[in-house]
């Protein structure tokens, strides 16, 4: 028989409430854990898109060259044997832009010669623009291995002698540099021009000279005297004291003739 009461509900304590308020004991903290890998992992993503972005800026950085040294390198595999850039002119704008060779374009004429023409640069990103180059033969020049001040007396140490094409302004005749007093002063890498120098003067006819007859690893060496004036550098032709022959070199500073094999 039924009562008319009905039992009374068991009290909970307090911490089963709550679990169950809260939707169980783990659930606030896996709530919180499972935000907190997800805030976790969009960070490694924009960490890794950010280095790969700085990876990219990097790689671009490290193949970028002057734009100068960017438009020979493209030109050069067009021109034609014997022929080489001896300067382009670059606007303002342009002349101190790094790039990577990839970000530049080059319309050419169908046949490159001698001359100033005129040819279309490219430039990713920018409007492109004509710019003249001179075209010349290759010859060979004295290029300063040091930086040379106004009164040195240029030697063989301070020169190489390279192939380029002759520019706007008259180079030195290579060889005839050596020996010659430097007038304006001359920057280290740069091309040793004929109004950069005063040569020297030309050895008179019959002076004295050291003469090294070079063939292979053969050297003799004895002495003559000059048959014509000449200055170092210049080809020359001397007189041996031992048995008076005839032999044909080149010049070379202070007076010493090379016959044969180029030092």
């Amino acid at each position: 028989m039924r009562s008319g009461f009905t039992s009374p509900r068991r009290s909970l304590p307090l911490d089963q409430r709550s679990r169950i308020a809260g939707g169980g004991a783990a659930g606030a903290p896996r709530g919180i854990k499972r935000r907190s890998r997800g805030i976790d992992r969009d960070t490694r993503i924009a960490v890794v898109v950010a280095t790969l972005a700085l990876l990219a800026v990097l790689a671009s950085r490290a193949s970028a060259e002057p734009l100068d040294d960017a438009i020979r390198a493209e030109l050069a595999p067009a021109l034609p044997a014997g022929l080489g850039i001896a300067r382009i002119y670059l606007p303002a704008g342009l002349a101190a832009l790094d790039v990577a060779r990839t970000r530049i374009s080059l319309d050419l004429p169908r046949e490159l010669r001698p001359g100033r023409p005129s040819i279309k640069l490219t430039v990713r990103g920018r409007a492109p623009v004509w710019i003249p180059v001179v075209i010349a033969p290759l010859v060979d020049v004295a290029i300063a291995r040091r930086a040379l001040a106004a009164g040195d007396v240029i030697d063989d140490a301070d020169l190489a002698i390279e192939q380029r094409a002759a520019g706007d302004g008259a180079p030195a005749a290579a060889h005839t540099a050596i020996g010659a007093t430097v007038r304006t002063a001359i920057a280290e890498g740069a091309v040793i021009g004929a109004h950069d120098v005063t040569l020297s003067p030309p050895l008179a006819r019959g002076t004295l000279l050291a003469i090294d007859v070079r063939r292979g690893a053969v050297h003799v060496r004895g002495s003559g005297t000059l048959e014509l004036a000449a200055r170092p550098g210049e080809p020359a032709t001397a007189r041996l004291t031992a048995t008076h022959g005839l032999v044909r070199g080149r010049l070379v500073a202070p007076a010493t003739l090379i016959v044969g094999d180029a030092p």
